[in-house]
């Protein structure tokens, strides 16, 4: 069993490493798409999120080969680091410190808010970063679409004390789902996030009613005004105008250039 991979994809566009921890999520999202990659039903994913069977005695072993890594280890793809039974299991914990003693940088995303916030001492090393994924400023739609993930507002918590702290920060605002929803929260956070990543909402009816092609340089120009660095996803960036694609990667500095 290997603990450590290289995504493929769409999630390559976010980490040239990955490990996932848990199997299952609780936070029982209505665009997740975990469930149907790893063949299993739905409600089955959502209703339980374990550590995955053996999955720190292979990360201690893949860590050994990754020792001193320039690239980071992001935690996690298709579960959250921080979902509710992280409080009785602490297997996120175990994991970057494991990661840590390789000298191996780790970053997080997670929907878990302040529930992330005791390990923030681990996260203080260099090339470490703390994410969250934020595609609501209303909090009754995340709700809807998030019923078991923290509130916006415990999230925000979270990144601006995390940015406290001096650990990076960044946002992933995706799925959008409100588009602007999506526009207000760079506004709004910009004093704390350090990276904003972008991307559409895929594989879900409600995808067919976004005027994407509409809405793209409008968050473009968000994104630019919040004199922050962003990555616009590659399925978000094909709807930007041209001289915008020509950049020739999704990372940008806040003025457009690589």
């Amino acid at each position: 069993m290997r603990a450590i991979y290289r995504p493929a994809g769409k999630a390559l566009e976010y980490a040239s490493l990955a490990c996932n921890l848990y199997q299952g999520c609780t936070h029982g999202c209505l665009y997740c798409w975990a469930p149907k990659v790893l063949r299993m039903n739905a409600e089955e994913f959502h209703a339980s999120g374990k550590p995955r069977p053996g999955i720190l005695e292979a990360l201690r072993r893949d860590a050994h080969r990754y020792a001193g890594s320039a690239d980071p280890v992001l935690l996690c793809f298709t579960s959250d680091p921080y979902q509710p039974d992280e409080d009785k299991h602490e297997t996120t914990r175990e994991a970057i410190g494991i990661l840590r003693e390789h000298d191996i940088p780790v970053h997080v995303l997670t929907k878990g808010g302040m529930r992330a916030s005791r390990d923030f001492p681990l996260l203080e090393g260099p090339g470490c970063a703390f994410g969250t994924t934020l595609c609501w400023a209303d909090d009754l739609d995340r709700l809807h679409w998030e019923p078991g993930a923290a509130s916006v507002a415990d999230r925000i918590r979270a990144i601006k004390l995390a940015h406290y702290l001096g650990i990076r920060t960044w946002a992933s605002v995706e799925p959008v789902i409100v588009p602007e929803q999506a526009i207000a929260l760079i506004g709004e956070l910009s004093e704390w996030v350090d990276e904003f990543r972008v991307g559409k909402l895929n594989y879900h009816p409600t995808a067919r009613d976004i005027d994407w092609a509409g809405w793209a340089p409008r968050i473009l120009a968000a994104l630019e005004a919040s004199g922050r660095e962003y990555l616009v996803k590659e399925s978000l960036r094909s709807y930007l105008p041209a001289e915008a694609q020509a950049c020739g990667t999704e990372r940008m500095a806040a003025n457009g250039s690589i």
